[in-house]
């Protein structure tokens, strides 16, 4: 059971969860790390960094394409890490593609910035490898800028305590394409319906809307 805040790296067997070839069908691509944008595309920020053409067909396709095998993942992993059948889980899964120039997330922010809250529990889940710039890069310690790179492959899952720790992109020099998604879970223990909404798309941060439940 996770619960240091500290960056922690879980296993899970990626041939039975096979995100990368579900997301390859949504762009009809055989090799994610080799996605380009399709048209010229300025550095993303915090108000576009979900904007892309690549977001919205992944939101589009989500439910035929994803949401079954993302439930059946979280149900798999999440009583593992949390310690508890007894959770609430992100109803649809935050998309990150980090284009090589370019990054993935706007800004180096904790997710506390944008109105979440203690206890959420964070799980970032690349399906290319990550490694260096094209990686997600988290504090060692919280609050110390001390910002080192997640490098992960296929199989392997980042959790660790986004709410307070300080994380984000540096503009990826690697030449590979990151694709990645990550999402929130919070043990019923933990939560309170707190009225706020995110800060981007302006979804309630409550069971029903944000977060679901089994």
């Amino acid at each position: 059971m996770w619960r240091s805040g500290r960056p922690e790296v879980y296993t899970y067997d990626s041939a039975a969860f096979d995100f990368g070839a579900a997301v390859e069908s949504i762009y009809k691509s055989d090799a994610l790390d080799g996605l380009r944008p399709y048209r010229p595309m300025e550095r993303l920020t915090w108000k576009t960094d979900q904007s892309t053409d690549f977001h919205a067909a992944f939101y589009q396709q989500f439910d035929t394409k994803i949401r079954s095998l993302y439930r059946s993942f979280v149900k798999t992993l999440a009583p593992e890490v949390l310690g508890t059948d007894e959770y609430c889980f992100q109803r649809v899964p935050t998309f990150r593609i980090h284009f090589p120039g370019n990054v993935a997330v706007g800004e180096f922010h904790t997710d506390g910035d944008y109105n979440h809250r203690d206890g959420e529990v964070n799980f970032w889940l690349p399906l290319t490898r990550a490694w260096g710039t094209n990686s997600v890069w988290v504090e060692q310690e919280k609050g110390a800028n001390d910002y080192a790179p997640a490098e992960l492959d296929v199989g392997q899952v980042l959790v660790f305590d986004a709410v307070n720790w300080h994380h984000g992109n540096k503009v990826n020099e690697t030449g590979s394409t990151r694709v990645s998604f990550d999402f929130r879970c919070i043990r019923l223990s933990d939560y309170s319906a707190s009225g706020l909404r995110t800060v981007d798309a302006g979804r309630g941060l409550w069971i029903g809307e944000y977060f679901d439940v089994f």
